[in-house]
């Protein structure tokens, strides 16, 4: 339980009304264009949260760039999870717990959540808080390599099938980096990858339009993911903070997670921790300036600043002097989100817009 001294310095100092407006304004979009179920646990606390001020100057600890609601309700659901009793060392577990699908086997789905997640909230404030400034919405979700593996796929044969490096910007676990290694299915009656694999990804294909899937996948020299701060897969306590970024109804994805993490641990990822800004450059110039190099990214870049965001992409095109390096993103300019292709050669930068895509890889529309 947090002490009456932190308590009061997590909740004191009431937001001003601009930030409370706006801080108001992300918790309802993300209720209406990211949960979208108003049967869901977090599209119920949102819809109170956003009138309880105690819990909003909470909120407000979030840092800039990180989304709040994603954020804020991770670190309940990370303590909650402390919490399970079969977990050695775990406090005594909250009657919230009994609303989370994922934390017991028959969740209450009649009363009202709220109670119980407002007195949890600030009987934990300082916890809380400290969460809110030190840890970040770093999801690592591999269902989005079923948009990654046709984007792959489109530039292998933009490069004659030769063979290219792959860098993913923001890899969390890097997860995604073992996307070769996963199997496809599309609803179309093919599966794509290894038939063996144990982790299966399901992405229903929508719209006139469909990518080029081929049963060979393109040949990767070289793979290594860059994070300010990297998940080590053989870490249990970022493992679980993973974890508590999935949604307390998806059960699957939470599974489907697990597996790509157990998967990993056999051969973990290599990944190179620092600013994507100041890694990216020196990266690049230590691959050989015959082989085409991949980026690819996903929610990333909407954590960075415009300037940053500038700065990026001003890098790549000043080291694509003599090479051909691309960029693969998918980033939330727009929601649905876009799955754009860039391409930058000697200095020149074109782009194509290859799909739309739902952000947890349920779905995409296929433009390219």
């Amino acid at each position: 339980m947090a002490d009456s001294n932190s308590l009061g310095n997590s909740l004191s100092n009431p937001l001003n009304a601009p930030d409370t407006h706006k801080l108001i304004q992300r918790f309802e979009w993300n209720a209406r264009h990211v949960i979208e179920d108003p049967t869901a646990l977090y599209f119920r606390l949102s819809r109170e949260l956003i009138g309880d001020g105690k819990l909003l100057v909470l909120a407000s600890h979030v840092p800039p760039h990180q989304p709040a609601p994603n954020l804020f309700f991770s670190a309940v659901h990370y303590l909650l999870m402390r919490q399970d009793p079969a977990r050695v060392g775990s406090s005594p577990p909250s009657p919230l717990r009994d609303f989370f699908p994922d934390l017991t086997t028959l969740p209450d789905t009649y009363s009202d959540p709220y109670p119980a997640f407002r007195e949890f909230c600030l009987t934990h404030a300082s916890e809380i808080r400290k969460l809110l400034e030190t840890r970040r919405v770093q999801v690592n979700e591999i269902g989005r390599c079923a948009y990654f593996l046709p984007a792959f796929q489109y530039v292998a044969q933009r490069v004659s099938g030769e063979p290219f490096a792959l860098i993913e910007v923001g890899s969390s676990a890097g997860l995604n980096l073992f996307w070769d290694e996963y199997a496809y299915d599309y609803g179309e009656e093919m599966m794509y990858g290894p038939r063996n694999s144990e982790i299966r990804l399901h992405c229903k294909l929508r719209g006139e339009k469909r990518p080029r899937l081929y049963a060979d996948f393109p040949e990767v020299t070289i793979r290594f993911g860059i994070d300010l701060h990297p998940n080590d897969v053989l870490d249990e306590d970022a493992m679980l903070w993973l974890r508590a970024l999935v949604w307390p109804e998806q059960i699957e994805r939470a599974k489907r997670l697990e597996k790509a993490i157990v998967h990993a641990r056999k051969r973990p990822p290599l990944l190179i921790e620092g600013d994507a800004l100041n890694v990216v450059p020196r990266a690049l110039d230590a691959i050989a300036r015959e082989t085409p190099i991949v980026l690819f990214h996903s929610f990333v870049l909407n954590q960075f600043s415009t300037q940053a965001r500038a700065r990026y992409a001003a890098l790549l095109t000043e080291r694509s002097a003599g090479r051909l390096i691309y960029d693969v993103s998918l980033e939330p300019k727009e929601w649905p989100a876009p799955l754009v292709l860039t391409t930058y050669q000697d200095g020149k930068v074109s782009e194509k817009q290859l799909a739309v895509c739902d952000h947890l890889g349920r779905w995409m529309e296929w433009e390219g």
